[in-house]
């Protein structure tokens, strides 16, 4: 018995120390066989998808316009008195935009008035100065007095002397008020008022600078509709005309249908293209000045048929374009391919060899 208790504690030093081992060789296998010199290495792959829009298009950069802008300027030279337009400000159609100082028109303005009444008085003095005027006979009666009241003609001299001074005195008042309304509407072109609805791009001057008259104050866009400019080479220009469609890529890479609006008349001689603007469709999500792209067709590519694959498909080394398919039962093959375009993006375009769906491997 004393024997037997005397191997008690062995034992249990045995068994510990063998499920030391046990749990370690547990752990640490599984994880010395996962590793990449112990795994087979599983090839990787990549669907063949068919090619967009924006593969099959060259793509020509443009900017975002405003469907129309105007440039509102001083009708009059003046001092700026208040400026209520802002950058970035809404405004109505007619709705005041700057008032200039009329202080001097207003001076002016008084100082005719001054000479109509001048002019008034020396009209009434000519009319009743004449003889016979102030008798029964009135205008004739002095008429007649005149022409026959005295021998030698003297009588019809002094009559159309003053027949004369009253005509004068009469144009002069005319003029006077002709005067008087040319101030008074220099003094309306005062007020600057909004020429349409639309929002305020640029402040070009202050209150309180002195203006001259055609000087450009605010500049203007209407914004309820946008146009997308671009500057298109003579080559590509070719076939577009007002109201073709085609189709706008955005900075984030959504498409959205546009159609021709304007086209310049003719090529700019320096650069040799074209100036193109196309009307955007309402709640397009752009912004004045954002880039956008116009997709044109691309020469000598498929329009149809047209896949993308990844570059690293390409089998290296081989003479001619050719990836690995992966067949039904797991297996590869090799074919040949017609490479149309390596594209911005890492992207092969092939027009041939490969259709969408084909699942292709990418050499590592």
């Amino acid at each position: 018995m004393k024997h037997l208790y005397s191997l008690r504690p062995r034992a249990h030093r045995y068994y510990r120390y063998t499920s030391f081992w046990v749990i370690f060789f547990g752990l640490t296998l599984p994880l010395a066989f996962a590793h990449p010199a112990f795994a087979q290495e599983s090839p990787s792959v990549a669907l063949v998808k068919p090619a967009g829009v924006d593969t099959n298009a060259i793509s020509i950069g443009g900017t975002v316009i405003p469907y129309r802008s105007v440039t509102v300027a001083a009708q009059r030279a003046g001092r700026i008195t208040a400026l209520y337009a802002r950058t970035g400000m809404m405004l109505q159609f007619n709705q005041p935009v700057a008032a200039l100082d009329d202080d001097v028109l207003r001076q002016q303005i008084d100082g005719i008035k001054a000479e109509l009444k001048a002019a008034q008085s020396d009209l009434d003095y000519a009319i009743f100065s004449m003889p016979g005027m102030d008798s029964a006979g009135g205008m004739m009666g002095a008429m007649m007095g005149a022409m026959f009241g005295a021998p030698g003609g003297s009588g019809v001299d002094a009559w159309l002397a003053r027949v004369n001074r009253i005509n004068q005195a009469r144009a002069r008042i005319d003029q006077l008020k002709a005067q008087e309304r040319a101030l008074q509407a220099q003094v309306g072109y005062g007020a600057v008022t909004a020429p349409m609805d639309g929002i305020v791009t640029r402040r070009l001057v202050e209150a309180g600078e002195i203006v001259q008259a055609g000087q450009p104050l605010i500049e203007m866009a209407y914004v309820s509709r946008l146009r997308a400019q671009f500057d298109i080479p003579v080559d590509l220009a070719q076939g577009v005309a007002p109201g073709r469609p085609f189709t706008l890529k955005t900075s984030d890479g959504r498409l959205i249908p546009v159609s021709v609006g304007e086209v310049a008349p003719g090529v700019d001689p320096r650069t040799h293209t074209q100036q193109v603007k196309v009307d955007l469709p309402p709640q397009s999500g752009l912004r004045l000045g954002d880039y956008v792209e116009l997709l044109l067709a691309r020469a000598g590519a498929a329009s149809t048929g047209s896949v993308v694959i990844p570059a690293a498909a390409l089998l290296r080394g081989s003479a001619l374009p050719m990836v690995q398919v992966v067949t039904g039962d797991g297996t590869f093959k090799i074919m040949i391919v017609r490479v149309a375009e390596r594209l911005p993006d890492g992207q092969l375009l092939i027009s041939a060899g490969l259709s969408a769906g084909d699942v292709v491997k990418v050499q590592p």
